[in-house]
């Protein structure tokens, strides 16, 4: 049976005097929020933290839910900081009920449960939520979406249900997890995205070719530059019609992985300056002094381009979080933002995206027929490197384009790169 945590608090008042009298607001209970917890506790804080989200579940990794619908992993799994957390950190929780306002200038969070409390410091780590197109058709019970625990149980009683006919929206790292979910039960499947090629923000398209090959040569069906209009259901399944008069596609069920938005409706724009997402300084701090933000509603920088840009990441969520937690103690820490960077495991393949693939002067490429390297060059700097079966060096290429260190006049130093393997190990368990 699935435990769940309990909506009352976890820690009552009385059960030990608090020092500290200020009181910390966490929305959200992601990577982000935990790491902030615990970045507040270490450092000594023993004022009140309340914690909101709209879950009942401890906090878990989005990115493993094709995992378990795919039977690859335990429930367990999930949960990666155990479901005692917020006991051993004196966390107030109050969950199951979405927070419907924050008030960055008179500080207050309040949620859906009519629950408001007044803060000195607030962390928005809400996460981000699927997109979905508004077109008819979009809330029928055989359109499932991939982002939440909910999403993930669904989509496991839905493969065991054996379907014959599979749709899947959305050429994203999501999206050929989830093919390759149905692939592997013999489910005949087919990848659809309004893009021209595979993985259409991390893949050269000639690096997505080799790809969609393989795919293809796997039995996949693939339609690119198709963009999703309408969905009709009848007692057979799903047909599926495209824009510009394209030939319907039949399914017995959709999944839609077109990717995600941030969760941060409950904010005012008028007080809280946003683009995409939350607009962060290197402290993770927002435009008001007392509120900050971080993982995927955070619009940090991206240290290539020096833009403002979500970069949903697990890593970057935990550096992120931990900064923010030092900075509402008054510990000056910064976190300076990241890069692009992808890695996945799919149909016998592993495919590794970093950077900019896309605004260069100078290509390199090397294809044995196997092996895929492809080296995007501005002027001297590496900007860009898709990797296709070899991902021994992923660590290596991050951090030449962090530091600049390789370019085509002299060879990489590794004596001046971080600990390589710490590096090896924070890809191969994204």
């Amino acid at each position: 049976m699935l435990k769940k945590l309990t909506l009352e608090f976890l820690v009552r008042r009385g059960e030990k005097k608090i020092v500290n009298k200020r009181t910390i607001c966490i929305v959200g209970n992601g990577c982000a929020a935990m790491e902030c917890i615990k970045s507040l506790r270490g450092k000594g804080y023993v004022g009140a933290i309340h914690l909101f989200s709209d879950s009942i579940w401890p906090s878990y990794n989005p990115m493993l839910t094709t995992y378990y619908a795919a039977g690859k992993m335990d429930f367990e799994t999930f949960f990666p900081y155990g479901w005692d957390i917020y006991k051993q950190h004196k966390v107030h929780l109050h969950l199951g009920s979405p927070v419907i306002e924050v008030d960055a200038l008179n500080r207050t969070v309040k949620n859906e449960a009519g629950i408001k409390i007044h803060y000195d410091h607030c962390l928005i780590a809400s996460g981000a939520k699927p997109m979905l197109p508004s077109i008819p058709g979009i809330k029928s019970k055989k359109v499932y979406t991939m982002r939440t625990i909910e999403d993930s149980i669904a989509l496991r009683q839905a493969l065991q249900g054996c379907p014959r006919k599979a749709l899947v929206i959305g050429a994203s790292m999501v999206g050929v997890k989830v093919v390759e979910a149905f692939h592997k039960i013999g489910v005949e499947v087919c990848l659809a995205d309004l893009a021209e090629s595979i993985f259409p923000l991390a893949a050269h398209p000639a690096c997505a070719q080799v790809i969609q090959g393989r795919l293809e040569q796997k039995g996949i069906k693939l339609r690119f530059g198709a963009g999703i209009e309408r969905i009709e259901e009848s007692a057979a399944g799903l047909q599926v019609y495209f824009c510009g008069n394209k030939e319907p596609e039949e399914a017995d069920l959709l999944v839609m992985c077109i990717g995600t938005k941030a969760n941060i409706d409950f904010l005012d724009k008028d007080q809280v300056a946003m683009d995409r997402g939350i607009l962060v300084d290197a402290h993770q701090r927002t435009n008001i002094s007392t509120l900050y933000a971080a993982g995927d509603v955070a619009q940090g920088c991206n240290l290539l381009t020096g833009e403002k840009q979500i970069i949903g990441l697990w890593a970057n969520a935990r550096y992120q979080g931990r900064t923010a937690g030092l900075n509402m103690l008054g510990i000056g820490d910064e976190y300076q933002g990241s890069i692009p960077q992808n890695i996945t495991h799919f149909l016998d393949m592993v495919f590794v995206g970093i950077g900019d693939m896309w605004h260069g002067n100078r290509e390199e490429k090397q294809f044995d027929g196997h092996t895929y390297l492809h080296f995007v060059w501005n002027n001297e700097q590496l900007i860009g490197v898709n990797l296709l079966d070899d991902f021994t060096e992923a660590g290596v290429f991050k951090q030449a384009l962090l530091k600049g260190l390789l370019n085509p006049a002299k060879p990489i130093d590794l004596a001046a790169l971080n600990n390589l393997a710490i590096l090896l190990a924070e890809f191969k368990t994204r």
